[in-house]
């Protein structure tokens, strides 16, 4: 471990050199040229374990010029949006083997299957809109490029801390029982490799194109998003020592609206309304390392996880009700909804010929309380009705949340351009 905790602590001294250098540069550049700069929080995260999912475990804020302006009247950013804190993971797969988790595997890797990561992640960039959207009184259509970097360190959940007993990291799953490493690379989890750490750059290529009008009750119109992210093997800097990242990404996300009826006061504030709302992903990765902060979703599934494949496209159709508004933006929120997804083509980071198909779908009620845009309560029922894959946790059945269960949102204001996605 001695010559592992060297490298990377060379690389902490790096980064603070850099950081030091920056802001120096930064700051002459910005007392010469007269530059201002801009700020603003774009997103929180919360942490189940971490008072109870209520308060944020991470935060993400971005940092601008400001007064670039390339378009007369389109908006331009040019700065760095930098992420921090701990979230929770499960591994879904073998870290072995990278076949999915099923009862036929080691019992220490399937009741060890959930851990933490304190991770810090940046987009520095520029960003552009085009075109006006009257819908959705926003730019039509935005462009952004930035130079992407993903720094993380996987850690034993919150609540086992209590339980190492001098003997930090060893219930994680890449471990062997007597606390030694599996393997480098392991070839089914490449970014817990190593000492479970991973420093990986990447080019990011981000578009949307913004027809929805979304209001305290109500959307119509839609949105799309695409992404296309490379992170190629030169540019891992933690290959050597720790966690490994050599992949890219094409994604795509698109959501939709159509009111049916709505009822407001001579307030203007709802009374009720009935809509439709859809939302259909896609991602196809190619490539040998595919870390786990690559195949996170923007839209969440119920009560399962997509297979780990090479494509995966999903559907949900939701039937919203939202009844009276009131304190300004809270209002309560129920929908019926439909998830169908279809993973298929081969699993990603093991060297397997065999093309895979996998069918998943669910049906159920969500109910939720949101307070003020930010707070977010809900409980949700359902039922798998739907599963063609081998693993058992995903057979027919109906499912509970076990608690009223609590998010956290930021939501951008004044035509602010989006570099959480």
């Amino acid at each position: 471990m001695g010559k592992e905790r060297r490298f990377f602590d060379g690389i902490s001294r790096c980064g603070r050199r850099a950081v030091v250098v920056c802001l120096f540069l930064v700051s002459t550049m910005a007392s010469a040229f007269g530059i201002s700069f801009t700020s603003r929080l774009t997103g929180v995260t919360t942490h189940p374990d971490f008072w109870a999912g209520v308060f944020p475990s991470s935060v993400r804020s971005f940092i601008g010029l400001d007064g670039i302006t390339i378009l007369e009247g389109r908006k331009t950013e040019v700065g760095a949006e930098i992420a921090t804190g701990t979230i929770a993971r499960t591994i879904t797969v073998n870290p072995i083997t990278g076949k999915a988790l099923d009862t036929t595997d080691d019992a220490n890797i399937i009741a060890n299957s959930s851990y933490d990561v304190m991770y810090a992640s940046w987009k520095a960039g520029i960003a552009q809109g085009i075109g006006w959207s009257e819908q959705s009184q926003t730019d039509f259509l935005t462009l952004r490029f930035s130079l992407d970097g993903q720094w993380e360190v996987a850690l034993d959940p919150l609540m086992q801390s209590e339980n190492r007993k001098g003997h930090p990291f060893t219930t994680l799953p890449m471990f062997k029982t007597d606390g030694e490493y599996y393997g480098t690379p392991l070839q089914g989890t490449p970014d817990l490799s190593g000492d479970r750490r991973l420093l990986s750059l990447s080019f990011d290529l981000y578009g949307k194109v913004n027809y929805l009008l979304m209001k305290t009750g109500s959307s119509s119109g839609i949105a799309t998003e695409f992404k296309f992210t490379w992170a190629p093997a030169f540019m891992n800097l933690s290959s050597d020592k720790g966690g490994v990242a050599d992949f890219w990404k094409l994604w795509l996300f698109a959501n939709g609206g159509l009111m049916i009826h709505q009822a407001v006061d001579e307030r203007g504030m709802n009374k009720w309304s009935l809509g439709l709302s859809n939302e259909f992903e896609m991602r196809v990765f190619g490539g040998n390392h595919i870390p786990a902060y690559a195949m996170t979703l923007k839209g969440t599934t119920w009560w399962y996880e997509p297979e780990n494949m090479t494509f995966m496209a999903r559907n949900v159709v939701k039937l919203d009700y939202y009844g009276q508004q009131f304190f300004g933006s809270c209002i309560p929120y129920v929908y019926a909804f439909v998830d169908l997804s279809y993973s298929g083509g081969r699993t990603n980071n093991i060297k397997d010929s065999k093309i895979g198909s996998v069918w998943a779908g669910s049906m159920g009620l969500h109910f939720e309380l949101q307070l003020f845009g930010v707070v977010h309560l809900f409980y949700e029922i359902g039922r798998i009705f739907l599963y063609t894959g081998e693993n058992p946790a995903y057979k027919s059945g109906y499912r509970l949340s076990n608690s009223l269960k609590v998010s956290v949102s930021v939501s951008g204001g004044g035509g602010d351009i989006d570099w959480s996605t």
